[in-house]
């Protein structure tokens, strides 16, 4: 785990961490007996290396594992199996957004990947530690833009459009940020913006040239 000012973070990617998950509830049921046996299965050689000890300390920082115990929580348990794709994407993004700092840099940056001055310069002014974000603002830029990125990726839906072909479209966060349309098997919820009102545009006006070639 890393430190910064007086913000934590972990360094474990956000993909390890749900492997990590994925282990716990499926192959110990939710509560680890043996730690060594554990940790030789998220490959460390024993609970007692300091390795393991960093990234326990991570996965608990994305409230995965109890503080106290090597056991699940519903965090875990949802990652490991969730009801639906949008369930896990969910749940990343509140993982990730759990972390202070995370959830603060990503309020400023409004990117998935900022530059290394941009970002340096936000880390700084967050942590208000100059020393350190100067100094491992590349190594914390990493960690963030692999998380952030899990947010984009965990949140694209395959809806079909009228012409009968599958198309992704990138699902907002909140209720009032969407547009919600619905038409037969059309089925597309967008971000309010611009560029996804004319696809609408387009889509309607698609929905109207069938239409008319059906009379």
């Amino acid at each position: 785990m890393g430190k910064i000012g007086t913000y934590e973070y972990p360094e474990v990617s956000v993909k390890e961490a749900v492997k990590v998950a994925e282990i716990l509830v499926n192959e110990f049921h939710k509560k680890v007996n043996d730690v060594n046996e554990f940790a030789a299965r998220v490959g460390h050689k024993s609970a007692s290396s300091g390795t393991f000890l960093v990234k326990m300390g991570d996965v608990r920082k994305y409230g995965i594992m109890d503080k106290r115990e090597y056991q699940a929580t519903k965090r875990a348990e949802i990652l490991a199996n969730p009801t639906t794709p949008q369930e896990k994407s969910q749940e990343i993004r509140e993982m990730i957004i759990g972390v202070p700092l995370f959830e603060k840099l990503n309020s400023r940056l409004k990117t998935k990947s900022p530059t290394i001055e941009q970002f340096r310069t936000q880390l700084i002014e967050v942590t208000n530690d100059r020393e350190k974000g100067s100094k491992e603002a590349e190594k914390i830029r990493k960690i963030y833009i692999d998380a952030i990125s899990r947010i984009r990726e965990g949140n694209v839906s395959v809806v079909e459009n009228p012409f009968g072909e599958n198309m992704e479209m990138q699902v907002p966060q909140t209720t009032e940020d969407i547009l919600l349309f619905r038409s037969g098997k059309t089925n597309l919820t967008l971000e309010k913006n611009d560029i996804n009102i004319q696809i609408l545009i387009d889509v309607l006006e698609g929905l109207k040239e069938k239409k008319s070639k059906e009379k």
